[in-house]
């Protein structure tokens, strides 16, 4: 009796062990399946993903839920995505724009010019007329510095003492003293200033004055940087920071 139990026992315990093997292998597959249907409707984001699915199979049909697992089949399907479409996009580039307004002009002068032209035409500030050193952006020997400088100006033969009218209408709107060039009478017109440099003691005009264009400003005296060569009264044309040829700009019938 004691050895029948113990059979009994030991085959229900087989029959147990059997039927959660086969529900644990349905549960497999089914998840499996879930997981094939879900991926290939596009349930994940991932690009040309390859992934294997696993579909189990029982040998012996509904009789093998009361009998031992004999054995699995495992089939390999493989489910692709679809990529999703990329449009290649150009990336864009860009200047910067770093051009410093307010640098000194070393072009082409024509449309400063012009704009001095429209204001007024400038007259000759000595009575000589005679151009000791033209204008120049490129480098010029310098008798008295000894080195090569750009001339920015124009030097007009003059002897000290004569006298030195203003090239145009405007305001005295500064007189100072200045280490290179010495005293210095700066007239604004508008858009462009004058600056006489290298003026003697005898000044005849005021900061502020309204000047006309011939009016006797000043004297002919020395211009410290130049003082190698021979006197001469030196005048700049400036629009704003820019400076200016100003034989471009006198007249022609002066």
């Amino acid at each position: 009796m004691r050895r029948y139990s113990y059979q009994k026992d030991k085959k229900s315990r087989k029959e147990k062990i059997g039927f959660f093997t086969a529900l644990a292998v349905c549960i497999s597959a089914l998840g499996l399946a879930l997981y094939s249907t879900y991926a290939g409707v596009g349930g994940f984001d991932n690009a040309n993903v390859t992934e294997p699915t696993y579909v189990a199979t029982l040998e012996g049909g509904t009789d093998a839920v009361d009998n031992n697992v004999t054995g699995v089949t495992v089939t390999e399907t493989t489910v692709v995505t679809s990529a999703p479409v990329t449009i290649a996009t150009e990336e864009q580039t860009g200047t910067e724009n770093t051009t410093d307004p307010y640098e000194s002009y070393t072009g082409d002068n024509n449309s400063l010019q012009t704009m001095l032209q429209v204001a007024d035409c400038l007259s000759y500030p000595v009575t000589s007329r005679t151009v000791l050193r033209e204008y120049s952006e490129e480098a010029v020997y310098s008798e008295t510095m000894k080195d090569y400088r750009a001339h920015t100006g124009v030097d007009f033969k003059a002897d000290i003492g004569e006298n030195i009218m203003s090239m145009s209408d405007g305001e005295v709107e500064d007189i100072y003293t200045d280490d290179m060039f010495g005293k210095v009478i700066r007239i604004r017109n508008g858009n462009f200033s004058i600056l006489y440099c290298g003026i003697s003691g005898k000044i005849y005009c005021a900061e502020g004055e309204q000047i006309t264009q011939g009016d006797v400003i000043g004297q002919v005296g020395e211009v410290p940087c130049e003082s190698a060569d021979d006197m001469h009264l030196h005048v700049e044309v400036w629009v704003g920071n820019n400076h200016i040829d100003p034989l471009t700009v006198i007249s022609n019938n002066e």
